[in-house]
């Protein structure tokens, strides 16, 4: 009888687990992929939570972490139930109350992006005098392709700032001088990050917008993988001969960054090609699909041509519906593949944030002694740092003899936030208006805020450290030299 009872137990249980395996079918999820998100990167809790439901999975307590028994079914039962993986639809996207296909029902709105939907519903916000005035992102009239925040207050406005640019941009800068000038009701367009700023601005016990009754924001956030720096990126593509004054259009799309003149594709190149130039910031961000917006938009699962809208508020849904019901937008309806298309995205985004790895990067020099000494003209106590984007410093460097006090070691530092190639270091001793014992080094890439140690020999004199002063100059390809500095490493030895 207690067998049987067990048997019964047992089978109610199996009938549990291929429920799960069958529903879960296609889904491509398996131990190997636990294995490299999870216990490789080193945040598994050791929970043993996959090997307890799991028949071919077995806790090792020597290891810490699960082994394989058997044949892995790639069932996913594993990957999906670990409390470390973001797997659940809410978790991934956030919260929604209604899901669109969408694209503009309105001529007027030529050339912009996918289905041009954040475009017809600015205009439709205008028409219906909903809003005082938006902000939107344009292009820079004088510096091709480069971001610009703006408020702007007409329909012709909005229709002339249709088109995305992969960079950052300061819009809540653009949106606090509709406030501080009576705009009183805003569309606010803007990146995932962007939204949360002013989300927190809104609902932080401190945030600036949160007593200020007179500003209602809509928030309309666009779907984000990720972002460029454009200080970076650019220069780039000019160096592949492109000329950014001719291009008309930049999308991305199926992993490829494309650019256009008209309706023709001038180039394109995959995303991972493009990595380096990624923002840093993007790193770390696990948002793609803007979710604390009312209303969010982006061209993942819809199709050519068309966008994915979700409507996450009471208010989104609202003006969603009558924006589609006075012609303006043209709806199709949300389908369970089209959320999957965003979900699949959205998983590989919130995953990044157990992925960043520091680089690391040694480099090897050789000192040139028999270099002669050059006449340093204008040697002053401190060089100024050149100033290639105004005062933005791009470099830190910091210099403290070893212990030994046989060199100096040199910590160089990526603070500008963007990739910087092909940096020439050079270090030498100065005495008097001299430059002696010249060292020279090469960088050939230097990622966001990444740190990189280097080691300068300080000469030995009758077994005494010769100190004194050095300089430290460090010249860059593209910007020239970014970096001169003398130091006062103290008082040489008699």
């Amino acid at each position: 009888m207690t067998n049987e009872l067990n048997n019964e137990k047992s089978s109610k249980y199996d009938y549990s687990f291929e429920y799960i395996k069958k529903k879960l079918e296609g889904s491509k999820d398996s131990f190997g992929k636990l294995v490299k998100e999870v216990i490789r990167t080193g945040i598994c809790s050791q929970c043993g939570t996959c090997a307890a439901i799991c028949p071919v999975l077995e806790w090792d307590p020597i290891l810490g972490e699960p082994r394989l028994v058997g044949r892995c079914s790639g069932c996913g039962i594993c990957y999906n139930n670990c409390p470390k993986v973001i797997s659940d639809p809410i978790d991934l996207v956030g919260e929604f109350k209604a899901g669109y296909v969408t694209k503009t029902g309105i001529p007027e709105v030529v050339g912009a992006q996918d289905g041009g939907t954040v475009t017809s519903l600015l205009c439709y916000l205008f028409d219906e005098h909903l809003i005082d005035g938006a902000v939107t992102t344009k292009k820079d009239p004088n510096r091709p392709w480069v971001p610009v925040a703006q408020l702007i207050t007409t329909k012709e406005e909005a229709i002339e700032s249709a088109g995305s640019i992969y960079c950052h941009s300061q819009t809540v800068d653009a949106l606090m001088d509709g406030v501080r000038n009576d705009i009183r009701s805003v569309a606010f367009v803007g990146t995932p990050c962007n939204i949360d700023a002013v989300a927190k601005m809104e609902n932080s016990p401190s945030g600036m917008l949160k007593y200020f009754m007179r500003a209602h924001v809509l928030k309309i956030g666009l779907f984000c993988m990720d972002s460029f720096s454009h200080e970076a990126l650019y220069p780039f593509f000019e160096k592949e001969g492109i000329d950014l004054r001719e291009i008309t259009k930049m999308d991305i799309n199926k992993g490829k960054f494309f650019l256009f003149r008209g309706d023709d594709e001038v180039k394109s190149y995959k995303i991972k090609e493009l990595d380096k130039f990624k923002a840093s910031s993007c790193n770390f961000c696990t948002d793609l699909a803007a979710e604390n917006a009312d209303i969010s938009v982006g061209s993942v699962g819809s199709g050519p041509m068309k966008n994915t809208t979700l409507a996450r508020t009471g208010l989104g849904v609202e003006i969603m519906d009558d924006a589609i019901k006075k012609g303006y937008i043209i709806a199709e309806p949300f389908s369970v593949s089209n959320l999957n298309s965003v979900l699949y995205l959205a998983r590989l985004k919130k995953v990044m944030q157990y992925n960043v790895k520091a680089r690391r990067v040694f480099i090897v020099s050789d000192m040139d002694r028999e270099e002669p000494f050059e006449e340093l003209p204008e040697l002053k106590e401190q060089v100024e740092i050149a100033k290639p984007f105004g005062a933005r410093r791009m470099l830190r460097v910091d210099q403290k003899i070893n212990e030994a006090k046989t060199g100096v070691n040199i910590a160089i530092k990526n603070v500008v936030g963007f990739l910087l190639e092909k940096l020439d270091v050079r270090v030498a001793t100065v005495e008097d208006i001299f430059e002696k014992r010249p060292w020279k080094a090469d960088i050939k890439e230097l990622y966001p805020f990444e740190s990189i140690q280097i080691q300068y020999p300080i000469e030995i004199k009758d077994g005494k450290p010769a100190l004194g002063e050095i300089i430290i100059e460090i010249f860059s390809d593209t910007y020239g030299k970014i970096f001169s500095r003398k130091y006062d490493l103290g008082p040489k030895e008699k």
